[in-house]
């Protein structure tokens, strides 16, 4: 089989224009095919959803059925019986997505297996699977192959290239672990990261995660930042201050002089009923909602000095469309088919979202101060998101900011 490096090496085919769709809030969107790719794009140019070896009845269907993208001649079609079975057997038991998971993980890896954990894992889950049906465990290999050549294809195409290095990041701390960002799973749902060598101009790190599961219907925060690098961006001090009330809260209460040592003894000893049911952390609680108000109320002023197109471009890149280094910006990857049927992939942007588009269309953005340390971002007059300044663990912890709907 020809590997998937001579694939990306052998000429490219010429991309043509099939179809035009529209969103009824996001708008127009056409779709394009190149090879055995269809590609779908937002009216700003933007690839959004890579589809690999789909039909494009298939592929209409899918933007119709999952992201209100319609054709205009198929709007009042139904998506057909097979397309609906495979949405529903995309829901699969713990080995099926273990497996899964294990296999992408292996094709991004040139075909290799990361350790000897990734491959104990991969083999544990096959044998669960094939009591279950001897076939399922090919199933799930042919798709995660098919999920590996959209992940990489649609990763190409927004400017990344060439892998580093593979990550399995479905466990709790392992993004943190193997990229050194801190994200919780509700944060970011990625169960691999991928490291490439090349990366978009804008982003400060080549991590880019794959989410390869269906996300709950919970809505996920979408930013988790330090404050050194939020006030870095906008070249404003956020930190000093934060330093200067929490020594002072420390020399106040003589505590240990390092801040992680000193958040320890406030808290706590952990499993006993004063863990963080103490009268010197109720204080301390409430010395750092003082610091998170007066931090949000920095930031607060800044942007309100920024001109709306400034403030408009920083809210997009930071919050919605994260790529520094204190995010970890993923795609969510859907593979369907296999064995039977040939397999195919569907690679979308999580952050093609309504707030995205309104964010970018609108003539003019402002923030509002909210309740406690938060703030409000406003496109031509309607909500967007909240931002949220707080201790990222309890009281003494670094300073985080936070964007979320």
């Amino acid at each position: 089989m020809k590997s998937f490096k001579i694939f990306l090496e052998s000429e490219s085919k010429q991309e043509n224009q099939t179809h035009e769709l529209n969103h009824h809030t996001k708008g127009k969107y056409t779709l394009h095919k190149s090879g055995d790719y269809h590609h779908a794009k937002n009216k700003y140019g933007e690839v959004t959803h890579t589809f690999y070896k789909m039909d494009p009845e298939h592929v209409i269907g899918r933007l119709s059925h999952d992201h209100d993208i319609h054709h205009n001649d198929s709007l009042k079609k139904k998506v057909d019986e097979s397309f609906l079975y495979e949405m529903s057997s995309s829901s699969i038991n713990i080995h099926r997505g273990g497996f899964n998971e294990s296999m992408f993980a292996y094709h991004a890896n040139d075909q290799k297996w990361i350790n000897d954990e990734h491959k104990k894992a991969a083999f544990h889950h096959k044998e669960q699977l094939d009591k279950y049906d001897p076939l399922e465990a090919r199933r799930q290999n042919d798709r995660a192959s098919a999920q590996h050549q959209s992940f990489v294809e649609h990763a190409k195409l927004n400017g990344y290239s060439k892998i580093k290095a593979v990550h399995l990041t479905a466990k709790p701390g392992d993004i943190e672990k193997y990229t050194g960002i801190k994200a919780t799973q509700q944060e970011n749902p990625s169960d691999v990261v991928v490291h490439f060598h090349n990366k978009p101009k804008i982003a400060e790190h080549g991590y880019l995660g794959a989410s390869l599961k269906s996300s709950s219907a919970k809505k996920i925060g979408f930013h988790n930042g330090g404050a050194g690098s939020i006030g870095k961006s906008l070249n404003i001090d956020l930190e000093s201050e934060v330093k200067k009330h929490q020594s002072d809260f420390i020399k106040k209460k003589k505590l240990p002089t390092v801040a992680s040592q000193a958040a320890s003894k406030v808290a706590g000893v952990k499993e006993t009923s004063t863990y963080r049911n103490n009268p010197t952390y109720k204080e301390a609680l409430s010395h750092a909602s003082m610091i998170n108000t007066k931090v949000r109320d920095k930031l607060h002023n800044h942007y309100s000095t920024m001109k709306s197109n400034d403030l408009k471009e920083h809210m997009l890149k930071t919050y919605v469309k994260a790529s520094t280094s204190h995010a970890l910006p993923y795609v969510k990857t859907h593979g369907t088919g296999g064995h039977e049927k040939e397999a195919s992939a569907h690679t979308e942007d999580p952050s093609d979202n309504e707030t995205y588009h309104a964010l970018k269309d609108a003539k003019r953005v402002h923030v509002e101060k909210s309740a406690g340390s938060l703030i409000s971002v406003h496109a031509d007059g309607k909500r967007m998101f909240g931002i949220q300044v707080k201790h990222n663990n309890g009281p003494l912890t670094p300073i985080k900011i936070l964007a979320q709907p």
